[in-house]
């Protein structure tokens, strides 16, 4: 793979300065020109570039389609018209909009990816230039992303040389940047349009007493109201001739108190005419009232203080509304961050574990060139480090779709016997290097010995639980696996151990994701949220998980799950596999991957299959080429490529008569659940994910090709 051109290390320092000055114009306060026109001058002397913008992306509030509005612009006015524009344009009074989006620049709204032009006269995505406009060579359209929305665009014009993809991920954090001060702008924009719409109410509500609906008080330099209306006595809970007796004092939350006090203070003082604020009150029945308090100090003819009129409107039920609304878009702003992060993560962590484990495997097949026992024993080491590091990307993952809601669950009866087996074979080895004996107590028929759940995820459920009993044991101790049905139609799995058991504190943390419990401080290996997956697990398939523990006396995790409702009938015995033909003739197997140690592995893996030829291509544009050229019998195509997803060769390959029949494999380090989905869709015959597994690998791709090992 051919990697673009580095900018030179002078130019790192010269865009850090770029950002920091746009950054500190506006922590500044400037206004949005101030920002943004020497920045687009900056841009433009920093790329070479000979002219460019900057706009926002707006929605029509009529018809909701999207155009842009300039923020600034070169000025490539050409005659007194476009003069003009551009005048009326710099002095505020009329922004120049872009409503048609038949251009490269509207190519960049429509798609919200980058847009490159080199040669903008045969760029299918051109809208063409008016008469008299400045010459267009080469065009760069970048979309400014906030929040997960498309707030602006960046457009640079003829660059010598044209424009690449280095250049648009060298000034990525620029345009971050420029994206996050849009987002700003527009927050800033809506609270001036909501603290405008609250003074207009607040100037009504003023003209109004008694029918108000609104409270009203007159109050005295000291504190004691002087008059009130019937809405604040409604809002209090008290009558006019208790208040009348009263100060705001002594119906204020005393946490709130020194606030009200500081504010009259300076009204008293001349330094405020009025002030604004959000207080609590006790209501007559003790809840607490939540309200908009506005303050405005009334003088006499002398210039002395009179009294004081305040505005109070009860906020009581939309405050309680907000703080859920904010709870709830909190969590989920922040689960978004996290399943995007995560998702980003695993890929990046799968790739080159693709490479440790792969080629492990591979040293470990390979007879042509056998290993010394020691060196297997060493090799053996760093795969079981990879497998254990794709265990927690593994529950990462689980744990993102499962609070996502991407986790697919298959119920079906699973007969514990079988299953504990199955959990019990796979730590024997753990178990035995820990010196800890594993014991099976099963109880009496009567269906306490299935469960209605998913077999793969129950599996999981135990063997997270069983082998927490025996990483967190201690040598010589015992972990004891159990069940044991309940009237309540639930079957009961319990998981003993005889360690160093919990505190009461250690227990009310032990569901936190990424939380050891100060394990972290131990040799025992984990990431701290293999139990926030078993517990999410456990939940989805409609039971629960409880905990007995203490210190000195181990810890017994209990799984509560629902007992089969039929019990599985005899089965036939399965019949014996058929071995797949023998290969009369070598097949062709194409493989589109942009990382070249992930071709060297396949080539390796390919190379203990003679009947296998292998034809490599380094982008989607040559695998279509070369899928059209060399005929090859299957496709293994790597979801990201450079230049197309595998989503989009395998499109093309599906609209060509000639090719719609070849089969596509997936070999992608993305694991998520909604990738896997688009590609079943899309007709891809195999999802294999990275690293690769060698055994599923050859599985795969001998079913597909028709052979057998020896082919």
């Amino acid at each position: 793979m051919t990697r673009e051109p580095q900018p030179p290390d002078e130019t790192y320092p010269r865009l850090g300065a770029i950002i920091g000055r746009v950054q500190s114009r506006f922590i500044h306060s400037a206004s949005p020109a101030e920002v943004f026109e020497p920045l687009l001058t900056d841009l433009l002397g920093f790329t070479g570039s000979q002219y460019g913008f900057i706009a926002e992306v707006l929605a029509d509030p009529v018809d909701a389609h999207r155009f842009l509005r300039v923020c600034v612009l070169t000025d490539v006015s050409w005659d007194e018209t476009t003069r003009a524009m551009f005048e009326r344009h710099r002095r505020g009074e009329q922004p120049i909009e872009f409503h048609n989006l038949a251009t490269l620049f509207g190519a960049v709204v429509t798609s919200g990816a980058p847009v490159i032009a080199n040669d903008p006269a045969s760029d299918p995505r051109r809208g063409g230039l008016p008469p008299g406009h400045l010459g267009l060579r080469a065009f760069l359209g970048v979309p400014l992303q906030h929040g997960g929305e498309l707030v602006g665009v960046v457009g640079l014009a003829n660059r010598p040389g044209g424009f690449d993809t280095a250049l648009v991920d060298f000034l990525a954090p620029l345009f971050a940047s420029v994206a996050a001060i849009l987002g700003a702008v527009r927050l800033e924009r809506a609270r001036h349009g909501a603290e405008a719409a609250l003074r207009a109410s607040e100037e009504r509500l003023r003209n109004t007493f008694d029918m108000a609906a609104v409270g009203i008080a007159h109050v005295a330099p000291k504190g004691r109201f002087l008059r009130v209306n019937p809405a604040l006595c409604q809002i209090l809970g008290r009558p006019a001739e208790d208040l009348v007796q009263m100060g705001y004092q002594d119906i204020t939350l005393p946490d709130d108190l020194a606030f009200d006090q500081a504010q009259i203070g300076r009204l008293l003082g001349g330094e405020l005419h009025s002030y604004r604020g959000q207080k609590r009150y006790r209501h007559a029945d003790g809840h607490v009232v939540w309200g908009n308090l506005s303050v405005a100090l009334v003088r006499d003819a002398a210039g002395a203080p009179d009294y004081f009129i305040a505005v109070l409107e009860d906020i009581t039920g939309r405050k309680r509304i907000e703080q859920a609304m904010l709870a709830a878009q909190s969590a989920e702003r922040a689960n978004a961050a996290k399943t995007q992060f995560l998702s980003h993560m695993s890929h990046e962590l799968r790739t080159p574990l693709n490479a440790v484990l792969g080629f492990s495997q591979l040293l470990l097949l390979d007879g042509a060139d056998p290993l010394t026992p020691g060196q297997r024993a060493k090799l053996r080491h760093i795969e079981d480090a990879g497998a254990h590091l794709l265990a927690m990307i593994d529950d990462v993952l689980d744990l993102t779709r499962i609070e996502s809601g991407g986790l697919a669950l298959s119920p079906e009866t699973v007969a514990l016997p079988e299953l504990a087996r199955e959990v019990v074979a796979m730590l024997a080895g753990a178990a035995a290097q820990a010196g800890v004996a594993v014991q099976v107590v099963a109880t009496p028929a009567n269906g306490a010995d299935h469960l209605h759940a998913d077999h793969l995820r129950v599996r999981q459920v135990l063997v997270n639980l069983l082998g927490n009993a025996i990483k967190y044991n201690r040598r010589g101790g015992q972990a004891t696996l159990r069940w044991l049905a309940d009237a309540d139609g639930e079957v009961r799995i319990e998981v003993r151990d005889t360690g160093p058991g919990l505190t009461a504190e250690q227990r009310a943390h032990l569901f936190e994701p990424f939380n050891r419990l100060g394990a972290e401080r131990s040799p025992v290996q984990g990431t701290g949220i293999g139990l926030v997956v078993t517990q999410r697990l456990v939940q989805l398939m409609g039971g629960r998980i409880e905990v007995e523990s203490a210190p000195g006396a181990g810890s017994c995790f209990a799984v509560v799950l629902p007992r089969a409702r039929h019990l599985p009938a005899d089965r036939a015995p399965a019949p014996a596999p058929v071995a797949p033909p023998a290969a009369a003739t070598q097949r062709t197997v194409l493989y589109a991957e942009d990382n070249p140690m992930n071709v060297e592995l396949v080539r390796e893996l390919v190379r203990l299959r003679p009947a296998w030829r292998l034809v490599v291509a380094r982008d989607g544009r040559e695998a279509l080429r070369l899928a059209r050229t060399e005929a090859p019998d299957l496709l293994l195509l790597d979801m990201h490529l450079g230049d197309m997803t595998g989503l989009d060769v395998q499109r093309e390959l599906a609209a060509d008569p000639a090719l719609a029949a070849l089969p596509c494999v997936a070999l992608s380090a993305d694991a998520m659940p909604g990738p896997m989905k688009a590609a079943s869709q899309a007709g891809f015959a195999a999802y294999l994910t990275k690293p690769l597994d060698v055994g599923s690998f050859y599985a795969c791709v001998d079913r597909l090709l028709g052979t057998g090992p020896s082919g």
